[in-house]
């Protein structure tokens, strides 16, 4: 299946106020509206708010007023960039930001994800704030999947690995991403080996047979899962042995808090993953 022919019709990024610091996300979001011809919207989030202390009753609204004007200013320069970036690619680009730093942060980005076929975001990281929640917003608010990326620029993957466990978020996922899997010249099942022992390999397989329906011949590959603390290491040292560029999985919280509950595994990957991650929930 060429990448020419892929069913995304339209892509939503999220980037920083200051664009440069997206620069990975936003390069590979115009890179897939190019080749999928797909419509793309470039979403710019407020940078954070400078909060001089103490405030007093006067100063306040000299204060809110400094604020609304540095992060309009920011917006537009990033703007500026996009446009700019958008027109040596050739990519024609709709532009939204932040109009205030005092309205809800999410809400229009989250109303947004919902009515684009696939979310593009940078990788959360201490610096960018707005990250982590954007991608939980993303993934747990909106019923599309989500494409977190890291900071290396790498390309359209050609080598995708599923982290599967059977379950139906995993399914999910792995339905979400049937064009890219369709595309990759290699597809591996990768299925930690746990507890459920024939009965994971068997799920496996049978993911196998599914994903032939749609001409893929994946691969399986059985991980052994050492004891430790860190539940996403068998995975990642999987994707650099076989030197995977994209890995599909499902998002796990272990109850609706997902802003601080996040699953073991999920919050390993996106908190340190070497390869873009597509995740559904």
């Amino acid at each position: 299946m060429a990448l020419e022919s892929c069913r995304l019709r339209s892509l939503l990024v999220g980037i920083d106020a200051d664009s440069s610091a997206s620069a990975p996300a936003l390069t590979r979001a115009m890179d897939m509206a190019l080749a999928c011809r797909s419509t793309l919207t470039v979403y710019v989030f407020a940078p954070d708010l400078l909060q001089p202390f103490p405030l007093t009753l006067g100063s306040s609204s000299i204060w809110i007023a400094q604020e609304k004007d540095r992060i309009a200013q920011a917006s537009e320069e990033a703007m500026r960039s996009v446009r700019q970036l958008a027109a040596e690619k050739d990519v024609a680009v709709a532009l939204e930001h932040a109009r205030s730093p005092f309205e809800g942060r999410y809400q229009r980005f989250i109303a947004l994800a919902r009515v684009h076929d696939l979310t593009i975001l940078p990788a959360a990281e201490p610096s960018r704030s707005w990250a982590r929640p954007a991608i939980e917003h993303a993934i747990f608010d909106t019923g599309r999947p989500v494409l977190v990326t890291p900071k290396e620029r790498r390309p359209i993957a050609a080598k995708v690995a599923i982290a599967w466990d059977g379950s139906a978020r995993a399914a999910r996922a792995v339905r979400d991403s049937l064009d890219f899997l369709m595309m990759a010249d290699q597809v591996s099942i990768a299925t930690v080996l746990d507890t459920k022992g024939s009965e994971g390999l068997q799920s496996a397989d049978e993911l196998g047979n599914y994903l032939r329906l749609y001409g893929i011949e994946p691969k399986i590959a059985v991980i052994a899962n050492p004891p430790g603390d860190d539940e996403g290491e068998p995975i990642r040292s999987f994707l650099a042995s076989e030197q995977m560029e994209l890995l599909v999985m499902g998002a796990f919280v272990h109850s609706r808090l997902h802003q601080t509950v996040w699953g073991g595994m999920t919050r390993s990957i996106l908190e340190n993953c070497p390869v873009p991650v597509m995740m559904s929930y």
